[in-house]
């Protein structure tokens, strides 16, 4: 008890009132996953520079506390919260939301963001400048930061650009001896000590620009050669890929990233969509092979959601699409945050049902139009499985011609979308992500127990992509939502399972099918706590922090100290 006092005496020293949370009240929020994951923590830090994290840090280790490092909160396998109260030491959750800062560097084709920086914030600070980051819509639309999608070494929608990936960070890491050092990867001169770094790259008194400077990969430049071979036995990307793990880059939360060095790119001047739909998995799955074989030029995006996913966002999770598309993505982490409040609030008035809010956002849902244009919402009548495919308008003819020729002598159709259709079939599918979650919210199911997610990476030359469940496991499903990212051969599968259900053996059994299609997983979300880390994968997390003090659990490895 006299260490948990001396820890909360130090943060108070360092921090404002509203910057560090003790009431469980306040901390509902930071303890909670987005998706799933719960657990307990002493406090919640907020700071909001670099200075105070890196004082927030030295606390924590001076006091041996366990240091959970958390960026938006937007994870879908919990591995941004703690997991359970069976820890050996106490937790901080050290939330970096307010470090926000992008600096735009080398005449835009670099950046350098700070912990709390989002997707769309740094989307918005590079449209001046006609570019754009690794990752844009899709993660963007629940907030997701920068650094956590590299931190998970995440994949996003883009088809050109690959896993989230650079080999040049800012970092604090817990050496073998317990000390805390800052490690300077970034590639630019900052000084010597900790605190100098940190007040020269906040105020920017740096130069790039040098040979040096450029030295070490900043974003996963040979995908598209990877994506293109599609007789390949293996996935395109995979969580925990050596070929994709440095310092920051796939860390999970075992080192303090301050911040993160990543390539832009330019932005296209015009894009077009198309709009597919089908009753024949087969023919998606060959009309992926012929275009990655055929096009002269790989499109922006193409992103599948199957009939029922389509079914369970638009009832379900219309409210986020609705959301994204009046107040814009950067509103959503706010207003989830304040639907986290009203949750704890409502159980506390222990007058109405704990889900009280989630019946209220249904009832909304069912008194408001779909707001998903005609042709898309006849689609959905005609074709069990829909995909979308965006590219750049000097590509779309070329695009349009292979699609036509492709279907000459197919089932499916497609359609050229026009600007409200475009955007329609996009805020649908990335919707999706949250349609479980809200049917599980709405109808009183315990997500923990009977929401099973499988975010998998399938071969290249795999000739399936749904996840064929036996007749015996199928009839323990009350729903299913499938999507995915489809060129790249990534599949998100969600189940909610029936009352009843043994939801252990059901995921172990469908791992097992997975197993056998030679596919890998997690594919994009990290370990979390839902995935053992693979034996590669863990040896990089013992060295990166050999004291386990950051994160301990994830991938479901030790959470006792010295990884005992």
């Amino acid at each position: 008890m006299a260490k948990d006092s001396e820890i909360l005496t130090q943060l108070q020293s360092i921090l404002a009132n509203d910057q560090l949370l003790t009431r469980d009240d306040d901390k509902a929020y930071y303890t909670k996953g987005f998706r799933v994951g719960k657990g307990q923590a002493l406090a919640v830090a907020i700071p909001q520079s670099l200075m105070q994290l890196w004082q927030v840090l030295q606390a924590c280790v001076a006091c041996d506390k366990i240091i959970l490092m958390q960026a938006s909160n937007t994870g879908v396998t919990g591995g941004s919260t703690p997991d359970g109260s069976d820890y050996d030491r106490e937790i901080i959750i050290v939330s970096t939301r307010r470090i926000k800062g992008v600096q735009v560097i080398d005449d835009a084709q670099q950046i350098i963001a700070f912990p709390g920086s989002t997707l769309t914030e740094l989307e918005n600070a590079l449209k001046p400048h006609h570019k754009e980051p690794h990752s844009v819509i899709g993660s963007s639309c629940i907030g997701a930061s920068v650094i956590g999608g590299v931190c998970n070494n995440s994949g996003g929608s883009l088809i050109r650009r690959g896993p989230a990936f650079t080999e040049k960070s800012l970092f604090a890491q817990i050496n073998p001896d317990g000390s805390l050092s800052l490690v300077n990867h970034l590639g630019v001169d900052l000084g010597n000590t900790a605190e100098e770094m940190i007040t020269r790259l906040e105020q920017q008194q740096y130069t790039t620009g040098t040979a040096v400077d450029w030295e070490g990969k900043i974003w996963a430049d040979d995908y598209a050669a990877i994506l293109r071979d599609t007789a390949a036995s293996t996935p395109t990307r995979y969580n925990g890929n050596p070929q994709y793990l440095h310092d920051s880059s796939g860390s999970a939360g075992k080192v303090a990233v301050f911040a993160v060095r990543l390539s832009t790119f330019e932005a296209s001047d015009k894009t077009e969509s198309f709009y597919i739909g089908t009753n024949d998995e087969g023919e998606l799955v060959e009309l992926r092979r012929y275009l990655l074989e055929n096009l002269s030029e790989l499109p922006l995006q193409a992103e599948y959601i199957h009939r029922n996913a389509f079914d369970l966002t638009v009832r379900y999770a219309r409210h986020m699409y609705w959301a994204i598309n009046r107040l814009g993505p950067e509103a959503l982490p706010s207003l989830m945050a304040n639907k986290a409040k009203w949750d704890v609030r409502v159980k506390k008035l222990r007058v109405l049902p704990t889900n009280f809010v989630d019946r209220v956002l249904q009832l909304v849902n069912t008194l408001t139009p779909k707001m998903v244009a005609k042709r898309i919402l006849d689609y959905r009548d005609s074709f069990e499985h829909h995909l979308m495919i965006k590219a750049d308008a000097r590509h779309a003819a070329e695009l349009q011609n292979l699609l036509s020729q492709f279907f000459a002598a197919k089932s499916g159709q497609f359609f050229r979308c026009d600007a409200r259709e475009e955007k329609d079939a996009f805020l649908v599918r990335f919707g999706v992500g949250g349609c479980t979650i809200s049917y599980c919210d709405y109808h009183g199911i315990s997500a923990d127990r009977r929401l099973i997610a499988f975010d998998v990476a399938l071969r290249r030359n795999d000739s399936q992509w749904r996840i064929e469940l036996p007749p015996e496991l199928q009839a323990q499903v009350l729903e299913d939502s499938c999507c995915g990212h489809f060129f790249c051969f990534v599949n998100h599968q969600d189940y909610i399972l029936k009352a009843g259900v043994d939801a252990q053996q059901f995921k172990h059994q469908v791992l097992e099918y997975l197993d056998q299609r030679g596919a890998r997983y997690p594919a994009e979300h990290n370990v979390g706590h839902l995935y053992h880390a693979s034996g590669e994968y863990e040896q990089h997390l013992r060295h990166l922090d050999p004291t386990n003090s950051c994160n301990p659990g994830i991938g479901k490895t030790s959470k006792k100290k010295f990884w005992q």
